[in-house]
């Protein structure tokens, strides 16, 4: 179901497994969707770790109605890359940063580490090629 191999950290004999996701889910995907696959695809690819960061709101049946995400805000795709934190918002079309994002993305940066509102897979490869793995 995952195509899954093994990458080397650093000079140890450790080993971490790095899985691509457009291969973990198939059928009809939004383009968000398909975007935000493709720049975890590409993060993975970079021997970096990165992930989807659930923030919807859940059904819960017993009192029947939604529960809010424990956080507002929170950036789409979370991950790390060589020691550095990143946040990745994914949006596509009109879509736009909530006031939540946009402080999300502030308090990241303002910690150091890197931020980036992707609204396509060459754009997130040339800031992340620019700015995270030469800089």
């Amino acid at each position: 179901m995952w195509e899954m191999w093994f990458t080397k950290i650093d000079n140890y004999q450790q080993y971490c497994p790095v899985y691509l996701f457009p291969y973990w889910y198939s059928g009809d995907m939004s383009q968000a969707t398909e975007l935000t696959n493709a720049v975890i695809d590409y993060i993975y690819r970079q021997e970096g770790f990165a992930y989807r960061a659930e923030s919807s709101g859940v059904f819960d049946s017993k009192l029947q109605l939604y529960r809010t995400a424990p956080k507002k805000g929170v950036s789409d795709i979370i991950g790390i890359y060589k020691g550095k934190f990143l946040a990745v918002e994914i949006k596509i079309g009109k879509d736009r940063l909530s006031p939540e994002q946009i402080g999300f993305l502030k308090n990241i940066a303002h910690c150091g580490g890197y931020t980036f509102v992707a609204k396509d897979l060459p754009s997130f490869q040339e800031w992340f090629t620019k700015n995270v793995i030469h800089k």
